[in-house]
């Protein structure tokens, strides 16, 4: 697969939360890239680090949390190294997001179409009379029959399904060139979460935008994704396009994953693989690989000595490449 310009870089990436002596890293040594008008789906379970790091390139850590190492690059320029106000100028014009928690992403006393006129016509300083018209359009453009109805409603009054609608569409009102979707159907029915899916693969090849997905749903990857990066304990353990990855994984713990996804071809009596142990909640002192406590081939493997990246194959890249993980 051609490898295309990249977009964003992120360079070794450190997170860390608290202040002195209480300080604790979540994410180390993060490194990948996502190319112009390309799908990089990010999975790993709960814990891993992904929603930490797609906030991190917005500055949306909040709190005590920080980048206390690496860089991210968007067109070369180094988002950790802008001001407030510079970042201010990035959000929305240049990278979107759709967050996780749909309820709490939009404001419930303010009318849907109020949400969407006020960021256009401050980032693309049009009217409001033309930023009314542009809504209507993008919650068409998004499947939403009723727009103008929609655009007097509040929050509560739509469905999960439609309130996702409105934030893709508040999303791209200001045509970002990077879209990043943190776990974009959480708490939707199946149905509704293809549809959303089939929505940001159809505004993709629209629009020309890259898009980084947030996921854990290897099904979800298998359809829309170019390449995709597997998390870890707050590392990055995995890359490779999708095919290859889905078809050659090389860690145990992406081996592990796809092993637990059921098919459609299932004998009745077939056991689903669960992986044993959980994710640790401490991780960024552990010496070596970091999933050998929960790895079925640890036993007499060379983790202690490798625990890097190592390219493996034409864009696959891999924190291990023992052997292959077995179902019980």
């Amino acid at each position: 697969m051609e490898q295309k310009k990249p977009l964003l870089e992120i360079q070794q990436l450190e997170i860390s939360f608290g202040r002195g002596a209480g300080v604790t890293r979540v994410v180390t040594d993060v490194s990948f890239s996502l190319g112009e008008g390309e799908i990089l789906c990010v999975v790993g379970e709960s814990g891993s680090g992904k929603s930490v790091t797609a906030l991190s390139i917005l500055g949306l850590l909040g709190g005590t949390g920080r980048a206390t190492g690496g860089k991210i690059l968007y067109q070369g320029r180094d988002l950790l190294a802008m001001s407030p106000r510079e970042l201010d100028g990035i959000r929305g014009p240049e990278i979107g997001m759709i967050f996780q928690d749909i309820m709490y992403s939009l404001n419930p006393v303010i009318p849907i179409g109020r949400q969407m006129t006020e960021g256009m016509e401050r980032h693309l300083g049009i009217s409001r009379r033309e930023a009314e018209e542009k809504a209507i359009r993008l919650l068409e453009r998004t499947g939403i029959r009723d727009a103008a109805g929609a655009m007097k409603k509040y929050p509560h009054m739509l469905s999960g399904g439609m309130r996702q609608r409105v934030m893709i569409a508040m999303t791209l009102a200001c045509e970002p060139k990077l879209l990043i979707a943190d776990e974009p159907t959480t708490a939707l029915d199946v149905t509704i979460q293809m549809q959303i899916m089939e929505l940001l693969r159809d505004l993709q090849k629209e629009t020309g935008m890259a898009i980084l997905l947030i996921t854990h749903d290897l099904g979800v990857v298998a359809e829309i994704a170019d390449r995709v990066v597997v998390m870890y304990a707050g590392q990055c353990v995995e890359e490779a396009p999708v095919h290859e990855l889905l078809t050659h994984p090389a860690h145990a713990y992406t081996q592990a994953l796809i092993h637990a996804l059921p098919g459609l071809r299932d004998s009745r009596e077939r056991r689903l693989y669960s992986i044993p142990g959980t994710v640790p909640e401490v991780y960024g002192d552990i010496p070596g690989c970091r999933f050998a406590e929960r790895c079925p081939l640890a036993a007499g493997c060379t983790r202690r000595k490798q625990a890097e990246m190592i390219q493996i194959g034409e864009g696959h890249y891999s924190r291990c490449a023992e052997g292959e993980v077995k179902e019980a």
